[in-house]
């Protein structure tokens, strides 16, 4: 087989929040080399390309000046992609359909990893919903990160297969045995926290509800703000915004949590999430209360509490007195049944075993 390299687009930033693109393109990196070309990044000064390394993951970060309905894929960035990868044969694996020019610019097999139906986010282009059809149409491969998001591509074809993301099991497990993270265990009990960006995504009122129960919780949400107003996020002495926390300072943060939340809006943008916090959530032991976001209740309902309003509030104040779990079991038998059918599930869904299979349906491709 010819030398190969993977060239990825990719809207979201390398060095912020891990998520479903860093597990799965540092371990293909482990296979072939991986060089991930940013959306520009706007600055005012001299233009360049700015070069980061992450393992065998190496990104290509256009820094350029702002410049109205600029492309997506910037052509100089390209070249700088091209001087990496050398003579190698190019595999195009795209996350943003926006950055589709990157397919005719290296013109190899092209794989779309739909992580999350970007054109229901704020602030989406207008231009983004029929830049993914022409994206699912002309892609050698198609894997969904979601039920949802699969049932709504799947009329694509056999190309399109269905891969929800996964956990670095050990490392959040280790969060049952590891002492609690300073910053969390300063706080007075009962914790419940909530892990990831803090976006358009989250219901506010619900945040406020849970600031304001009688059990008078420490609410922790650990990540960074994006995309909203301040003004939404609640005030309260027993709220307390981490911002964002290195990814291997997350077990122990969890470590000092008794309940991890999932406190998502029923809206646009939440309609296809499949959030990879639950697997975390749940190898790390913790009781999960949720809002009925489709693809957890389809993938977790048994093992997840699922709740709404005022009885997303009970169910997390009743974690700590059984009132969350069944009258016909003691709560304690319940808890441990569902945290160990938890952290099965989670064991089962290992980042590892899913790019291997990934890779298996790519090699056919090549």
């Amino acid at each position: 087989m010819p030398r190969m390299a993977i060239v990825a687009g990719l809207h979201l930033r390398w060095d912020g929040v891990r998520q479903r693109p860093h597990h799965i393109l540092s371990r293909l990196a482990e296979r072939v080399p991986v060089v991930v070309i940013e959306e520009p990044f706007v600055i005012e000064e001299e233009e360049r390309d700015e070069l980061l390394h992450d393992g065998g993951v190496t990104i290509v970060r256009p820094l350029r000046k702002p410049l109205q309905d600029g492309p997506y894929v910037d052509p100089h960035a390209v070249e700088t992609a091209r001087g990496l990868i050398g003579d190698a044969r190019a595999l195009v694996w795209l996350y943003q359909p926006l950055m589709l020019a990157l397919a005719d610019a290296f013109e190899g097999p092209l794989v779309y990893d739909c992580m999350d139906d970007l054109a229901t986010f704020a602030f989406a282009p207008p231009q983004l919903r029929a830049c993914e059809r022409m994206l699912l149409e002309r892609a050698e491969r198609v894997f969904c990160g979601g039920r949802t998001l699969f049932e709504t591509r799947r009329r694509y074809g056999e190309k399109v297969r269905l891969v929800p993301s996964g956990v670095e099991f050990e490392r959040f497990a280790a969060a049952r045995k590891l002492a609690p993270h300073p910053a969390v265990a300063a706080l007075p009990r009962p914790r419940w926290g909530y892990v990831g960006v803090i976006d358009e995504r989250l219901d506010y009122m619900l945040l406020d509800a849970l600031a304001d129960a009688e059990e008078n919780p420490q609410i922790v949400m650990i990540g960074p703000v994006a995309k909203i107003d301040a003004r939404l996020l609640p005030r309260r002495a027993n709220v307390h915004f981490t911002g964002k926390q290195p990814y291997a300072s997350l077990p122990s943060m969890l470590a000092g949590l008794d309940a991890g939340l999932m406190p998502f809006a029923r809206n646009d943008s939440t309609r296809a999430i499949s959030p990879t916090k639950t697997l975390e959530y749940l190898a790390a032991g913790l009781p999960v209360v949720t809002t009925p976001i489709a693809d957890v209740v389809a993938d977790y309902g048994d093992v997840v509490i699922v709740a709404e309003g005022s009885r997303f509030v009970r169910a997390c104040a009743g974690l700590a007195d059984g009132r969350a779990f069944p009258a016909s079991a003691s709560a304690g038998a319940e808890r441990a049944k569902r945290s160990a059918r938890g952290i099965e599930l989670a064991r089962e869904h290992s980042w590892d075993s899913i790019v291997h299979r990934m890779w298996s349906e790519v090699e056919e491709l090549l």
